[in-house]
């Protein structure tokens, strides 16, 4: 699915309802591209575009349009289109992106502006706390944060194999992430037995999960933006090592290729356990919504939080103003998250919606993601 503009504004309220002025909200996300990166961004737009449905349905009193843009993965389109929701469309605050490079690469623009981002489902560790300092800061996020779920992961790890490798991918984000747990590892006293590179564009890890095998690698961590190709060549070479890794491991896409059966067991960080009733309400509700097009719960969640978030914000202030609409994300109170996100997300300390103690593991159990015992 390909976006060049699309444009979603809420239907006229009861004519009971005042209605404030209109205000647009930008929505900057990965919808073409690498099939990871569209399957993140759409399962969040889908999250946002259902929570600004029921913002309407529970009388929402200002009148919201979405301006919603495709940044196709790449950081200079994402910063033409930042340039353009600031300077062109007006937008009072922005959602978005994927690619955290992209964010990277867009935010000093909303934080010069004074535009407020609400940055997701991009998870690299320092896109808020590089801008905390700057007061005030506009740079949010409700999404995954990358050492939160890697911390989670090697504790739990170290605690319960001896022997541990690692699978990532040659990108930015995979060198990233290889860094942190060879370090993190070290620290814990338990180095890693092997450390397997692959690009990302290849499709067969067997030389790859061969010297894991051969080390002797009982859990392997899987950071590499191909989600399912280490299981793929698993039964061929005679290799049934636990796979744990990034949250991208949850998805339902993966589930389909890799199977239920191959699949049981797999570990990945995550913010939505699936056996708690709100969770499963909003499961049915998606794929009611969105039927096969749903793939990823955890990432719809934080997608339909996040528009949560901001919608309320929005509602507060009651038009355009995005300094006011800053002040009312900041302080926002009262969301009753589908997501680990707290009542309360954010403080002038931090522009996070999830901190560490809400961040846990997941595990792939009879065909769904639930909390890791």
């Amino acid at each position: 699915m390909t976006y060049i503009k699309a444009v979603v504004v809420v239907a006229a309220l009861a004519a009971s309802t005042v209605v404030s002025a209109q205000v647009k909200v930008g929505v900057i996300e990965g919808l073409s591209g690498p099939p990871a990166i569209v399957d993140f961004g759409e399962s969040y737009l889908q999250g946002i575009k259902l929570a600004l449905k029921d913002y309407q349905a529970k009388g929402g009193k200002t009148k919201i349009e979405l301006v919603v843009y495709d940044d196709e993965a790449n950081p200079q389109r994402a910063v033409s289109l930042a340039q353009r929701l600031i300077q062109s469309d007006g937008a009072g605050v922005v959602i978005g992106t994927v690619s955290s490079g992209n964010v990277v690469a867009m935010a000093p623009l909303f934080q010069k502006a004074g535009v407020p981002l609400m940055a997701g489902p991009s998870i690299a560790s320092n896109i808020t706390t590089q801008f905390i300092d700057q007061k005030p800061s506009y740079i949010f996020r409700c999404s995954m944060v990358e050492r939160f779920q890697i911390d989670a992961m090697l504790d739990w790890g170290a605690k319960n194999f001896q022997k541990i490798g690692l699978l990532h991918s040659t990108t930015g984000y995979g060198n990233f992430a290889a860094k942190d747990i060879d370090e993190g590892l070290t620290t814990r006293g338990k180095p890693l037995v092997a450390n397997e590179a692959a690009a990302p564009g290849v499709n067969d890890l067997t030389p790859q999960m061969l010297k894991l095998r051969d080390a002797g690698a009982e859990l392997v961590l899987n950071f590499h933006e191909s989600f399912e190709m280490p299981f793929r060549p698993m039964s061929r070479i005679g290799y049934k090592p636990v796979i744990a890794g990034n949250w991208g491991l949850s998805s339902l896409k993966v589930l389909d290729i890799v199977g239920k059966d191959a699949i049981e067991g797999t570990v990945m960080g995550q913010a939505l356990d699936l056996a708690e009733p709100k969770a499963q309400a909003f499961d049915q509700r998606m794929r009611k919504e969105y039927g096969a097009d749903y793939r990823w719960p955890v990432v719809a969640a934080l997608g339909y939080d996040a528009g949560q978030i901001v919608f309320k914000a929005v509602d507060a202030v009651g038009k355009s103003d995005p300094v006011a609409i800053r002040n009312a994300i900041e302080n926002i109170s009262g969301i009753e998250a589908i997501s680990a996100t707290p009542s309360k997300p954010f403080s002038p300390t931090s522009h996070e919606c999830l901190n560490r103690q809400d961040v846990f593991l997941g595990v792939w159990k009879n065909g769904t993601v639930v909390r890791l015992k």
